[in-house]
């Protein structure tokens, strides 16, 4: 088996932890919990995409009174930093044609 990751370093992080972890955990044999596990979060912040293709956002998940909260990590979004992407423990997921989330809306959230 061969997994093709992009060239770019958070690009290729994202891909590894979205699709090739989920397939290496199930190739190696567990029969449960190889899926990603999505949770659905309150967001802290508004958040925006283009809206053209599934969107992920590196941020910190959190457990409030029983509650996921969302938060974006803070600092560049650049996609060679790699000191900011190390402090995250989440991805917040805005789909394909939504552009716009508001602080206080749900939103899905991948755990990494």
């Amino acid at each position: 088996i061969y997994f093709g990751l992009p060239g770019n370093p958070v690009s290729a992080l994202v891909t590894f932890w979205r699709f090739v972890q989920p397939a290496l955990r199930k190739l190696s044999g567990l029969p449960h919990g190889w899926e990603p596990t999505f949770v659905q979060a309150k967001t802290r912040q508004d958040l925006r995409s283009d809206g053209k293709r599934e969107s992920y956002l590196w941020g910190q998940l959190h457990l409030v009174n029983g509650l996921y909260e969302f938060s974006l990590t803070t600092g560049s979004y650049s996609s060679g930093n790699l000191i900011n992407l190390a402090g995250t423990n989440c991805l917040g997921m805005i789909s394909i044609g939504q552009t716009q989330i508001t602080a206080g809306d749900a939103l899905q959230v991948l755990q990494t």
